[in-house]
This record gives structure tokens, C-alpha cells and sequence, in this order.
């Protein structure tokens, strides 16, 4: 789906890949736009590509892992894209991860206008969809963020980074707590429903996330109450299966 604004040129995409491969995609320019010249993974890199007699020079101005990427624009031999900045805006919709592409200051009024509209559709459309969809995604990049959100407790995040969008979360058969839920936002429902029960946290203890396999195993101690249940300890060891650069189920044991 591709939508233009009144002001600057913005292109919206739905894709099935996490942010964790978007983002990787997103900063592997060469793979998905054209040939660069330099840097484009770290803040401060600059690189420069080529089409014919136009050259364009970015400076990598903003890395938010998994939500953002934004390059400005430094110097080029098209006078209309000096200074503009290049956004690329990453969330999470129900089942898919949505990109939000602007470029910041190429407007209407600019006369090279369709040309980009025209050029960035089919990079991002053709060249960015495929790379995210074949990007390759160690276990261990995903135990690196899996371990950054843990430890801060951002259990949700760690969903919407990591969870394929056809994962599975598995509880134990007749668990008065929660029960089976498959597809990313009914996982997060689930997730969202039983939080929403808990009147009083008393605290929590998690263990540091191992990899054995293909799985992350992990183990939390939580004190609470909840509505209909009062004042709970709930001893479990979660289990994270990954498949393709993705976590597919997760599971519960307690």
C-alpha cells in the first residue's frame, strides 16, 4: 500500500518480517538500493550513491534499533535533495510490521518530484520487501535483544521485535492463568489480558536467557495479585523456539 501526503514524499508498506530483519534490511543499503560509496550501519557514517552524473551524499543521522533509521542528505548534484532527510519509521500492526518511509522535504512543489516517487517505489517495493524477506538473522542476534529487553522487563517488546507472525504461545494444558493463543496480536492480547487482571506487582525474578539449540530457555519467579486469583507466586521457565531467523512459539512451564 503506497500513500502519498500533501507535503513530504511518504510510502507505507506491510510486511510479514520482524523489525529485528526490516532493520537489518533497512541498514544494508547496497542489497536493496544501488551500490554505496562508504559507511551506513553506524551514526556519523556517510555514504554516497551513484546514478549516472547524479550523486547523492547521506549522513547516517539516527539508529533506534528496530524502530527507526534517518539519513540527511549532505550533498548531491540534484540541488533539491540537499538537506532533505531520508526517514524510515518501523512499527508493529496486529500480525505485521509496518515501515513508514518519508522522504523529509521532497515535496510536491519540488520538480524532480515524481521522478522519486517513482524511484523510491520500486526500491523499497522491490529491492527492500525481498531483502527482508531473505536477509539472513542468527540465534544469536536474537538472544542479544531477546537478553537487552529482558532484563528490562519489556516482555512486550521482545514480541514485536522478535515474534513471527504466525507464532504460537503455549501454555500448560488446564492452566487457570492462560491458554493457547496463535498469530502475534493474539499473543499480545493474551499477554495484554492477563496483565490487565493484575491489581498489585509485589516484584519478580528472571534468570539470564540461555540458548541451547534452537531455543532460548529462560526462567521467572513472579509475586502479584490478580483479580479472581488474589495473592499468587507463579514459578515458570519459559521456552522460545527460533526457525528462520525468527521466534515461532513460545511456551510455558509452571
Amino acid at each position: 500500500m503506497e500513500k502519498m501526503t500533501n507535503e513530504d514524499l511518504s510510502i507505507t508498506l506491510q510486511v510479514e518480517q520482524t523489525p529485528l530483519k526490516v532493520y537489518k534490511a533497512i541498514n544494508d543499503v547496497s542489497e536493496w538500493w544501488t551500490k554505496i560509496e562508504g559507511g551506513a550501519k553506524n551514526i556519523g557514517d556517510t555514504f554516497t550513491v551513484r546514478f549516472g552524473d547524479v550523486y547523492i551524499t547521506h549522513q547516517v543521522e539516527e539508529l533506534v534499533p528496530y524502530k527507526r533509521v534517518v539519513w540527511q542528505v549532505k550533498d548531491s548534484s540534484v540541488a533539491s535533495w540537499v538537506n532533505t532527510r531520508i526517514q524510515f519509521d518501523i512499527s508493529v500492526e496486529g500480525d505485521l510490521t509496518v515501515v513508514q518511509f518519508t522522504h523529509k522535504g521532497m515535496t510536491p512543489q519540488a520538480e524532480d518530484y515524481e521522478d522519486c516517487m517513482k524511484g523510491w517505489t520500486k526500491f523499497i517495493n522491490e529491492g527492500l520487501v525481498r531483502l527482508a524477506s531473505v536477509i539472513p538473522v542468527t540465534n544469536e542476534e536474537i538472544l542479544d535483544r531477546f537478553k537487552a529487553l529482558a532484563i528490562e522487563e519489556r516482555w512486550f517488546d521482545i514480541q514485536d521485535d522478535l515474534f513471527s507472525t504466525n507464532v504460537k504461545s503455549i501454555d500448560p494444558a488446564h492452566s487457570p492463568y492462560m491458554g493457547y493463543a496463535e498469530g502475534k496480536a493474539a499473543v499480545r492480547k493474551k499477554g495484554k489480558d492477563f496483565v490487565a487482571k493484575v491489581e498489585e506487582f509485589h516484584g519478580a525474578r528472571t534468570s539470564e536467557p540461555v540458548m541451547g539449540g534452537n531455543y532460548i530457555a529462560v526462567a521467572r519467579d513472579m509475586d502479584i495479585t490478580a483479580q479472581g486469583f488474589g495473592r499468587i507466586q507463579i514459578n515458570e521457565v519459559m521456552l522460545y523456539e527460533i526457525k528462520d531467523g525468527e521466534i515461532v512459539s513460545e511456551q510455558f512451564f509452571y
